[in-house]
């Protein structure tokens, strides 16, 4: 019945054995794009960090009062920048494989149910890990857009206020 069941799978998925090393290889893919949008996330909130600390000191040793609304404007988008990116770094987790659960659960399956129901919770694990990355990826763009509203407001601070 075992090699009858394995025909069965073989016929049903032929190409298995063409799928196994692309689900396994997803993990490495989804960690890296992971990595990525996290490196990404990190050098725009450093930017935006030494703007935003910068341009004040600067103005301010030029005699720019802080008493302006365009000035509390900025600091409140600098902290929801920076909330939001804080936020973004530290949201969900990557999915990946635990051998833990391959030795409680799947070592006793046979070779064609193994490698099919490995393809399919690779593909699990993948969509769930991409969701991740494109959540940080617009948060990434937000933070952007803030940053960007931000500046606006320091040069309206500082070319509005009379020296």
């Amino acid at each position: 019945m075992n090699e009858q069941h394995a025909h069965n799978l073989e016929q049903e998925y032929p190409s298995i054995e063409l799928a196994y090393p692309i689900a396994v290889a997803s993990y490495d893919v989804a960690a890296r794009r992971l990595d990525t949008i996290d490196g990404r996330l990190q050098t725009i909130m450093a930017f935006i960090v030494t703007v935003s600390v910068a341009v004040p000191s600067t103005a301010g040793g030029r005699g720019v009062h802080f008493r302006s609304l365009w000035f509390y404007a900025a600091l409140f988008l600098f902290i929801a920048s920076i909330g939001l990116g804080t936020y973004a770094r530290l949201i969900g987790k990557l999915r990946v494989l635990k051998p833990s659960h391959l030795f409680q659960d799947w070592l006793g399956d046979p070779l064609w149910d193994f490698k099919k129901d490995m393809i399919y919770f690779a593909g699990q694990d993948f969509d769930a890990n991409i969701s991740l990355v494109n959540s940080k990826w617009r948060c990434s763009v937000a933070i952007t857009i803030l940053f960007v509203l931000e500046a606006i407001c320091l040069s309206v601070w500082i070319l509005a206020d009379p020296l």
